[in-house]
């Protein structure tokens, strides 16, 4: 892992949603819940904000003081999309354990909540680190990256993890895309190993 990747602050890691999903605005009140109810206990979480109105955008956000939860809609696909934006020590490979962990509990909990209606795939996932100081979006950052995408999702859900570089569009984030093999389902998988 080169230095500048290592140094990466922002990681995200996304769960596409399954079958019909609900709209993002059914998403507010269940956030407001989680603020009212402080169901995160290792952050501050602040606000929801609503941008449901920008075509395959961030949909519903729920801001906290060192990480945010979206119910995104990126790629036409919706999905839970964890963004760990500062407040989080360690290196990368801690960073992407911390943001896996989030994720996954988050995941869990909107999928137990009989007011949503979501189901959570785990065949794919997507990861992004949206730091361009530390990690362009180039051909060795990714080399970088891939193994230590590979070993942290190898790690939750066994078996061969396929990782392979994401189209983030011109500009984007670094990004790849997580294949895990068939038949691992969100309620089977253990507390994800903590950072």
């Amino acid at each position: 892992m080169t230095e500048t990747l290592r140094d990466a602050e922002r990681v995200q890691v996304k769960l596409f949603a399954e079958g019909e999903a609900p709209k993002p605005l059914d998403l507010i009140p269940v956030f407001h819940r989680w603020i009212q109810d402080d169901v995160v206990k290792d952050e501050l979480l602040v606000d929801v904000a609503d941008y449901s109105h920008v075509p395959q955008g961030p949909g519903v956000l729920l801001v906290g003081h060192g990480a945010d939860w979206y119910y995104d809609q990126g790629e036409g696909r919706p999905g839970l999309l964890f963004s760990r934006k500062r407040a989080f020590e360690g290196d990368l490979r801690a960073r992407l354990r911390d943001a896996f962990r989030q994720a996954l509990e988050a995941a869990k909990r909107l999928q137990d909540d009989p007011t949503t209606g979501l189901r959570f795939g785990t065949s794919e996932l997507l990861v992004r680190v949206p730091d361009r100081l530390h990690a362009p979006n180039t051909d060795a950052a990714f080399t970088a990256l891939a193994p230590l995408v590979a070993e942290v999702a190898g790690e939750l859900f066994g078996g061969e993890v396929k990782v392979e570089r994401a189209d983030s569009g011109r500009g984007g984030p670094l990004a790849a895309r997580v294949h895990v093999p068939p038949g691992v389902e969100l309620d089977a998988l253990p507390t994800p190993v903590e950072a």
